[in-house]
């Protein structure tokens, strides 16, 4: 019965560390995209063409979309961080606001 005990335990402890793993590789990959995104954001807005030039057609680099991808992005860090930490957290969707819970 003990031998049983610790194999399952074994097999929990294994779990958690793929688990641990993955989140960690989720927070690496929002936070080369939160760099990314705001070295875009910085290298638009530090240009010294004007930001409403008719000869852009993209939308990708609109410095409004820009700071709320970044916003996005941050936030998302944040939460990744802090399941990463071991705590639990889900977003709670507001119209203009994102709020977090933790429990």
């Amino acid at each position: 019965m003990l031998k049983d005990y610790l194999t399952v335990a074994q097999d929990a402890l294994i779990t958690q560390k793929e688990l641990y793993y993955v989140k960690e590789q989720r927070l690496a990959l929002a936070l080369d995209e939160y760099v990314r995104l705001n070295d875009a954001y910085k290298e638009k807005s530090s240009s010294h063409t004007s930001l409403f030039s008719s000869c852009s057609s993209s939308t990708k680099y609109d410095p409004d979309i820009l700071k709320a991808e970044i916003s996005t992005t941050r936030l998302r860090v944040r939460m990744l961080n802090l399941r990463v930490a071991g705590k639990h957290v889900e977003p709670i969707v507001c119209p203009f606001r994102y709020f977090l819970t933790r429990h």
